[in-house]
């Protein structure tokens, strides 16, 4: 993949690993740039509720980019035959200063694999990773109002509105919401 005039590929600042039997999340490199916009491209759905309905590789970029400023971890999402099916972004701790808030910051399934199960499931590997060392006691992501299937399934995996709606720079408007992680679990 040969990047745009002007743009280069910042290698994330975490070498990210998460695995168990059916999926392995990792951080992307550059070679794996191709992969990402193809499955941006089949998440169109989503990005049509929000001011860019066009999967770009500057929108990739922008992305990844946005997620190194915030001390993201920008991962790409595999099955088990080694096929990207889809990206996840988060803070692993310190969101917006408070050491104890992660943020997850995106999701996205390619359609042929959703509502099988799998956001569910790299959902809880991420916070499973997330709140390993303890420090983290609640975890935040934000979703746009005008995506109620988006809101619902954050709702049944024990996230909870907890602002909102806020118009957002991007000109989207979202509801924030919450998990409190139980430290015992």
């Amino acid at each position: 993949m040969k990047l745009p005039l002007g743009k280069a590929f910042i290698p994330p600042p975490v070498k990210m690993l998460i695995r168990d039997k059916s999926f392995e999340i990792r951080a992307i490199t550059q070679d794996h740039l191709d992969a990402v916009l193809d499955v941006y491209r089949q998440c169109e759905d989503f990005l049509a509720l929000g001011p860019e309905p066009t999967a770009s590789m500057e929108m990739v970029l922008k992305d990844i980019e946005t997620s190194r400023r915030e001390s993201g971890v920008f991962c790409g999402i595999y099955n088990a035959g080694g096929r990207m099916i889809g990206v996840v972004d988060y803070v692993q701790r310190s969101f917006e200063g408070d050491p104890h808030v992660a943020f997850l910051s995106l999701l996205l399934i390619a359609i042929p694999f959703r509502k099988k199960g799998i956001g569910k499931a790299i959902v809880g590997l991420i916070e499973n990773e997330i709140t390993k060392d303890g420090r983290v006691t609640a975890i935040l992501t934000a979703v746009q109002v005008n995506n109620p299937q988006a809101v619902q399934f954050w709702q049944k995996i024990g996230y909870r509105i907890v602002s909102g709606p806020e118009l957002q720079p991007d000109q989207t408007t979202t509801f924030r919401l919450r998990k409190d992680c139980n430290q015992s679990d």
